[in-house]
C-alpha cells in the first residue's frame, strides 16, 4: 500500500514537467508564454471581440415593442410572440443559425408574431396556443438548414413558407382534437432587412413615411393584402380548382362553404381540417383552403422612412389602419400606449362586442450615436441618477388599492387606469407640440418647471402624495439612483427611465403602485 503512494505521489510530482512554475502573466511580460496558452487566450479575445460587436449590432438596431390585447380575453383566442434577441434562443435550443450572408457578422435577429383564432373557418383557441409553442423550434430548424452560400432573402422567405406548412401539418397530423384553425403573422428581422409572412386575415403593416411637395405623410403599407379572402383571383382559382364555389354572402362579403354546410369567408388558415381535404384526415371533405403565407422582404430605411411596424388581430380591422397609423404616429416610441389605443377603439366597436382585439406595435428606434462610445464612458452615464415627475393612477390589481391623496378605496381595473393615462399622455403630448423651447443650454433646463397642463391634470388625477406638493414640486419623485429606481417601481421603470432625455415623457410604465407616465426633469 505505502509503495503505491509513493509511486503515486512521484508521478503527480512528476506532472509539472517542463513547466517553469513562473507566473503567466511574467512569462507575457518576457515573451515566454507557450504556444498553448497563446493560442487559447487569442480563442479567448476572438470570443469576447465578437461578442461585444454582436451587443453593439444590438444596441444599434434597437426596437421600443409591446402588445395589448382587450375585449373577451378570457376566450385565449390570440396568442403573440415578441423575441427580442433570437440567437439567445438558438443558442438556448443548441440550434447552430448560418454565418454567411444576411447572417453575417451575428446580425441582430428579432421575431414579432401573432396567431388569432378569430381568423378562421372554426373559430377556437387550439390551433393558435399550438402555433405560438412551435413556432420558434420550427423557424430556427428551417434557419439552421439553409445551405452554406445560400443565406439570401429568397430562402429566408422560403424558411418562414415552410414554418406555416410546418405549422399546419403539426396540427393536422399529430393534434387530431383540434378542430379548429388560426391565422398568422410572422414578422422577422435579420439586421435591417425585414420578412414577413401574413396567412388568414389578421394584420401585418409597415409603416412609411413619403413625401409629398413640402410635406412629410405616414404611408400603410399591408404585408398579406394578396391573400386571406375569397376577393383575391389566386384564391378564387384554388377554390374552384379543388370544387368549391363562391357566393355573396352578408354585407356583400364573398363567402364559400363546405360538405358539412358550414360557410367562411376566410380564405387561408392554419388547421382548420373540416377544409382541407385528405389531410385534414375528415372523411368526404374537401381542400379548399390552404396554410400558404404571403411572405415579402423589405429593406428597412431604419427609424428614418420607416418608422414601425403593427400586427393585429382580425378584428381590428373594424378600425380604419390609417385611424391607427395615426395612434401609431401621435404616441412615437410609445408602445404600450399605441397598442393601447389601437385595441381599445377596436374593441369598443358594437361588432367586436364578443371578439378579442391584439395589437402589437413594433417602433424602429433611431441609431444612437451613443453606441460609439467607449464601454466604460456608457456605464458611467448609466449610473448617472436621474430627477422625474410623474402621474400615478392606481387599480384594484396593484399592492396597494388605496388612493393616499382622495383617501378612498380604488375598484378600478389595470384597463380602466391605462385609458385614463393614454388620455392623460395625448394631452401632454399636444400642449408639448405647441410649446416653444428656448434655445442653447436653456433647453435642457426648460424641463425643471411643470407645463400648466401636467399641473392640472396631476392634481386631478395622481393617486401619490406628491400630487399635493406645491408649486414646481408638484409629482416630483426627486433625485434617483438607477438601483433605488429598480427596487422601488421594478426593472422596466428603471430602464425606461434611463432611455429619456430630459423633457421627454415616458411610455405607460407598471410598477407594484399602479400604472404611470412620468418626465424626466433632469
Amino acid at each position: 500500500m505505502s509503495g503505491g503512494g509513493g509511486s503515486s505521489g512521484q508521478n503527480f510530482c512528476s506532472s509539472n514537467a517542463g513547466f517553469s512554475g513562473t507566473p503567466l502573466w511574467k512569462l507575457k511580460q518576457q515573451g515566454q508564454v507557450p504556444n498553448h496558452f497563446r493560442e487559447h487566450e487569442q480563442a479567448k479575445e476572438l470570443q469576447a471581440k465578437e461578442l461585444r460587436e454582436e451587443e453593439e449590432a444590438a444596441a444599434t438596431l434597437r426596437v421600443a415593442v409591446d402588445a395589448v390585447s382587450l375585449g373577451r380575453v378570457e376566450y385565449n383566442l390570440v396568442r403573440h410572440l415578441i423575441v427580442k434577441d433570437l440567437r439567445k434562443v438558438a443558442a438556448r435550443s443548441k440550434i447552430t443559425l448560418p454565418t454567411g450572408g444576411l447572417f453575417e457578422n451575428k446580425a441582430p435577429l428579432q421575431l414579432f408574431a401573432l396567431f388569432d383564432g378569430q381568423s378562421a373557418a372554426e373559430t377556437g383557441a387550439n390551433c393558435s396556443e399550438s402555433c405560438a409553442k412551435t413556432l420558434l423550434p420550427k423557424l430556427l430548424r428551417n434557419m439552421s438548414a439553409i445551405p452554406q452560400g445560400y443565406e439570401n432573402a429568397t430562402f429566408l422567405k422560403a424558411c418562414l413558407k415552410k414554418a406555416f406548412e410546418d405549422l399546419d401539418k403539426e396540427v393536422l397530423r399529430n393534434q387530431p382534437g383540434v378542430q379548429d384553425g388560426c391565422g398568422g403573422a410572422v414578422a422577422l428581422l435579420v439586421g435591417e432587412k425585414l420578412f414577413t409572412a401574413v396567412c388568414g386575415q389578421c394584420e401585418l403593416i409597415l409603416l412609411e413615411t413619403v413625401r409629398k411637395g413640402i410635406k412629410q405623410e405616414t404611408k400603410v403599407v399591408s404585408m398579406g393584402a394578396h391573400q386571406g379572402s375569397w376577393s383575391v383571383p389566386e384564391d378564387q382559382r384554388f377554390l374552384k380548382d379543388n370544387g368549391g364555389m363562391v357566393y355573396p354572402g352578408d354585407g356583400g362579403r364573398l363567402m364559400t362553404s363546405n360538405p358539412q354546410g358550414k360557410t367562411t369567408a376566410i380564405s387561408r388558415s392554419i388547421g382548420d381540417r373540416n377544409w382541407k381535404g385528405s389531410m385534414g384526415g375528415v372523411s368526404g371533405s374537401l381542400k379548399l383552403m390552404r396554410s400558404v403565407p404571403e411572405t415579402r422582404y423589405t429593406d428597412i430605411s431604419w427609424a428614418e422612412r420607416h418608422t414601425a411596424i403593427m400586427l393585429t388581430s382580425m378584428p381590428v380591422s373594424a378600425l380604419p389602419a390609417d385611424q391607427a397609423c395615426n395612434f401609431i404616429t401621435d404616441f412615437d416610441q410609445k408602445p404600450r400606449a399605441a397598442s393601447g389605443e389601437i385595441a381599445s377603439r377596436a374593441a369598443g366597436n358594437p361588432q367586436n362586442a364578443n371578439a378579442q382585439c391584439t395589437s402589437i406595435v413594433v417602433y424602429f428606434v433611431p441609431k444612437d450615436d451613443r453606441v460609439a462610445e467607449p464601454a466604460a464612458k456608457r456605464a458611467k452615464k448609466e449610473a448617472e441618477s436621474v430627477r422625474l415627475r410623474h402621474i400615478v393612477v392606481r387599480h384594484q390589481d396593484c399592492s396597494a388599492p388605496f388612493d393616499p391623496v382622495r383617501n378612498v378605496a380604488i375598484g378600478r381595473t389595470p384597463q380602466e387606469a391605462e385609458a385614463i393615462l393614454r388620455q392623460a399622455l395625448q394631452d401632454l403630448i399636444t400642449e408639448a407640440k405647441t410649446i416653444k423651447l428656448p434655445a442653447g443650454k436653456k433647453a435642457s433646463t426648460a424641463a425643471l418647471q411643470p407645463s400648466p397642463k401636467f399641473t392640472s391634470l396631476c392634481k386631478e388625477l395622481s393617486e401619490c402624495p406628491t400630487a399635493q406638493k406645491g408649486g414646481g414640486m408638484i409629482g416630483d419623485l426627486g433625485w434617483l439612483q438607477p438601483e433605488e429606481l429598480k427596487s422601488r417601481f421594478g426593472p422596466a421603470f428603471s430602464e425606461a427611465a434611463k432611455n429619456l432625455n430630459p423633457g421627454q415623457w415616458s411610455d405607460l410604465a407598471t410598477s407594484e403602485m399602479g400604472i404611470h407616465i412620468f418626465q424626466r426633469i433632469a
